[in-house]
């Protein structure tokens, strides 16, 4: 009779304990679903809309579609005012255009938005080599040394690039050294964009279709360091090469 009672006593404590365990998955389960349900309220369907113009404006400008990548950015900032990411990628987008202005506004409205966006601070900074504002540039490298993490490569990248600055502005004999300081920090500039930016060839087709509109202008000087600046990017692309060769005998003719 004992045995009988502790075989129907340990049956009902493992139907017991089995039912506490699926009331416990069934309770994760839900709260899983819920936690992502959230997580899709997080953002309205507008902000979720301006994501989805977001990608597909990615997707034009690795193709090298710089005006359609532009179209989609703007409505992706037009739905949702505060998304700081597509400020940034409409700042490159005319920077590529050589719309340095529209660039910087964007540029800083994206850190305004996100004071803590480092990548906004690192193509900012950039710009402003680009345009020999120093001062300025320093200021942004600075920022994105103090918010990055210590041991991101970029944040290694920024904390040279500010010390090359203040080694160009720091007082020297003559201004004339000065001045060759500067223009060597000037000569990393183009590199050191496209390394922060995105993957070589990707910008490399930026920098070719830039070429390409300056030779349409018929202003061969622009359009040969544009080139150049492609080709270095993606030295194995032989359209570039004819493009150089093309626009340099051009530029003999003239």
């Amino acid at each position: 009779m004992k045995a009988k009672q502790t075989h129907g006593e340990n049956l009902k404590k493992t139907i017991l304990i089995l039912s506490c365990f699926l009331f416990l998955l069934a309770t994760y389960i839900f709260a899983a679903d819920d936690l992502g349900d959230k997580r899709n309220k997080a953002l309205t369907d507008l902000q979720l809309q301006a994501r989805d113009y977001r990608e597909q404006g990615l997707k034009m400008q690795e193709v090298g579609d710089l005006d359609a990548a532009t179209k989609l950015y703007q409505k992706s900032e037009q739905l949702d005012p505060s998304y700081a990411v597509v400020c940034n990628d409409l700042g490159i987008i005319y920077e590529a255009k050589g719309e340095i202005d529209r660039a910087e506004e964007s540029y800083l409205k994206s850190i305004n938005i996100d004071p803590h966006y480092l990548s906004a601070y690192s193509n900012l900074a950039i710009l402003y080599e680009g345009e020999r504002k120093l001062g300025k540039a320093a200021f942004c490298w600075k920022r994105r040394v103090d918010l990055g993490d210590p041991k991101d490569p970029w944040t290694l990248k920024a904390r040279q690039r500010l010390e090359d600055i203040r080694l160009a502005l720091s007082p020297r004999p003559s201004s004339e050294t000065q001045e060759r300081e500067v223009v060597g920090l000037m000569k990393d500039v183009t590199n050191e964009k496209y390394v922060v930016r995105h993957d070589d060839k990707a910008f490399a087709r930026k920098k070719f279709q830039e070429a390409k509109f300056s030779y349409g202008k018929e202003d061969y000087a622009t359009a040969l360091q544009d080139a150049s600046d492609a080709q270095f990017l993606d030295p194995d692309n032989k359209e570039i090469d004819a493009f150089i060769v093309k626009t340099q005998n051009r530029a003999l003719t003239q």
